[in-house]
């Protein structure tokens, strides 16, 4: 609080110009000026004998004293609230929502123009993208417009699993995102699973796995899906996990399963029995992509996303309406 000699009667403190700022006359002008007649502050400003930073003042006041009223007058799918919500509780820089659709196929359609959207805006020509797998991002990359301006370079973030005819076999998500953007691909034949964890150890230092090692390293973003720990789960289903499988990682904590990391509802990583015998980009190195973003769609994708959320990876999320309400609905602690 300022002084009695540093306030006028109104309780307004007077600018360095010694007018002041809040009085409501000049408020409605500058509001005026600024609003209807689209001068700039340096203008108005230049035109009433005040300062930049005034007159910055005395617009926020103006919202303040509603004076001035902003409205945005989206349409029906406009989802910008819902998006800057979920921004701020998950601290995120970027959340796109779209309308969820009776058929999921019609909504992962929309995903894919949300994701074409953040992939143009974060890759230039020549960078790297790292792919993971499951039926989200197969759909998306079917569905993505193509992009032949992007010309970036595609990899599966893990190695080689499930079906070829499957299409969420990860070497074929690489290949169709490559295409849609107009980049060159590269596969990751090595497996997934092996069977020790000296075996990995071996394999990941392998000169021969040296490549994907280095392509890995300068991943310029991640685009990565996320799975609940249960039995109508693509990796279930594709045989990958038995149900078996995913009830031991249950008890053990884990939560959710994001490019084969468990996850706890916490976001921290959970060490399972196949931990230490998975080829896929390490946790420490993929913290280090500048942008990883997730997709998940589905009010049943809200608890995983949730808890993938918390882990921090994330900067991105490309969902649909019914996940991103059920997710704010949860809350973020």
């Amino acid at each position: 609080m300022g002084s009695a000699a540093e306030q006028d009667s109104e309780g307004t403190v007077p600018t360095p110009e010694g007018r002041p700022e809040s009085s409501h006359t000049l408020l409605y002008k500058i509001a005026h000026l600024y609003y209807i007649e689209n001068l700039s502050q340096r203008e108005i400003a230049q035109k009433t004998r005040m300062s930049v930073a005034s007159v910055s003042r005395a617009l926020a006041r103006a919202r303040e004293l509603k004076i001035v009223s902003i409205s945005i007058q989206g349409g029906e799918d406009d989802f910008s609230q819902l998006e800057i919500e979920i921004e701020r509780s998950f601290r995120l820089s970027e959340c796109l929502v779209v309308p969820s659709y009776g058929r999921i196929e019609h909504t992962f359609q929309g995903m894919a123009a949300a994701a074409a959207d953040l992939l143009s805006r974060t890759l230039k020509p020549g960078a790297a993208l790292g792919v993971s797998w499951g039926d989200t991002l197969r759909a998306i990359g079917e569905s993505l417009p193509r992009m032949p301006g992007v010309r970036a370079d595609v990899i599966p973030v893990i190695g080689a699993l499930g079906w070829v005819e499957t299409g969420i076999y990860p070497n074929s998500i690489a290949r169709t995102f490559a295409q849609k953007m107009g980049g060159d691909s590269f596969l990751v034949n090595t497996p997934a699973f092996v069977d020790d964890p000296g075996t990995r150890k071996a394999l990941m230092e392998d000169s021969n796995f040296r490549p994907v090692r280095d392509l890995w390293s300068r991943l310029d973003m991640a685009f990565l899906g996320v799975s609940a720990l249960t039995v109508d789960s693509s990796m279930c289903r594709s045989g990958i996990f038995s149900e078996a499988d995913l009830a031991a990682m249950r008890e053990a904590g884990g939560e959710c399963i994001s490019n084969f990391v468990v996850f706890d509802g916490q976001g921290r990583m959970v060490p399972t029995a196949v931990s230490d015998r998975m080829v896929f980009l390490p946790l420490d190195d993929l913290r280090k992509v500048p942008t990883v973003a997730i997709a998940a769609a589905g009010s049943a994708k809200a608890e995983p996303l949730r808890a993938m959320l918390r882990s921090g990876i994330c900067s991105a999320l490309v969902t649909d309406t019914d996940c991103a309400r059920a997710l704010l609905s949860m809350g973020s602690s």
